[in-house]
């Protein structure tokens, strides 16, 4: 089974090195990106994700704002917090990493 993954965040270099990292997984389905949180409501208006990476500060929409809107429409999708000013999982997150650890890529997919 393959693994569809959105990537949120609006730092071009974290989406990059999620994306070359998720790229010779051999689970991982197709990998769609968005810049914030407004981005991803509507990239999963026509994507379907397994799993949502989600960073939880950034412009126009947060990673809380945007996982509340999106578990509406997607409420199986997994949503990890990846974020370097959250400390601890937050309550709209099924897990959570420290930006600056590289999440368990392997977690991640088992976790869809």
């Amino acid at each position: 089974m393959s693994v569809n993954i959105l990537i949120v965040d609006d730092d071009d270099s974290i989406r990059d090195l999620l994306r070359m990292v998720l790229s010779v997984e051999e689970n991982v389905g197709e990998v769609r990106e968005a810049v914030d949180g407004t981005h991803a409501i509507e990239v999963c208006g026509h994507f379907d994700p397994d799993v949502i990476v989600l960073d939880w500060s950034m412009p126009e929409m947060n990673g809380e704002a945007a996982a509340n809107e999106i578990r509406t429409s997607h409420p199986d999708a997994k949503i990890i917090a990846y974020s370097g000013i959250l400390q601890r999982k937050p309550d709209w997150a099924d897990d959570h990493y420290v930006k600056g650890d590289l999440p368990d890529i392997d977690a991640i997919l088992q976790s869809a």
